[in-house]
């Protein structure tokens, strides 16, 4: 019978390649989540600086009970259904954003009130106007923008 010897490689080996298998997919997964958040960050600037003003009547606030926390500011995030009425008289369109709102500020988001807003005329993106003593948000940009089931007609 032949002898054969059992060594550590034979687990070793096999160990080692899964590991770096799944370090390159995770450092994978955080480069092209970063690209992502730097696009939306752009986008959001971009906005702010060259968007069509216009106010917006918060339908609806739902926290959903994350936070995040940095700089000696938490925020909330927050599912705002908003209803946008353009500076320039176009018609008003519906709006479901998530954002992160600051906690001290997150009554002044409630249901009924009226926000300052850029937006796109031709994606209808929004971009919520920061008041300037508000802290800004550094984590991930959450701006997550779909038209409302009922500005679709779904």
């Amino acid at each position: 019978m032949p002898d054969v010897s059992f060594t550590v490689w034979w687990v070793l080996a096999p160990l080692l390649a899964w590991l770096v298998f799944t370090l390159c997919v995770t450092l994978v997964r955080e480069r092209r989540r970063r690209a992502v958040r730097l696009v939306r960050m752009r986008r959001a600037a971009d906005m702010l600086a060259n968007g069509t003003p216009a106010m917006a009547l918060v339908m609806s606030l739902s926290d959903t009970g994350q936070r995040r926390s940095g700089e000696g500011t938490t925020w909330a995030i927050a599912k705002l259904h908003l209803r946008v009425h353009a500076v320039a008289g176009s018609q008003a369109f519906d709006v479901d954003q998530t954002t992160a709102i600051a906690m001290p500020e997150l009554a002044e988001h409630a249901a009924g009130k009226t926000l300052a807003v850029r937006f796109d005329p031709v994606s209808r993106e929004v971009v919520l106007e920061r008041r300037s003593t508000a802290p800004a948000y550094h984590g991930d940009d959450l701006t997550r923008l779909r038209p409302s089931p009922e500005a679709t007609g779904r």
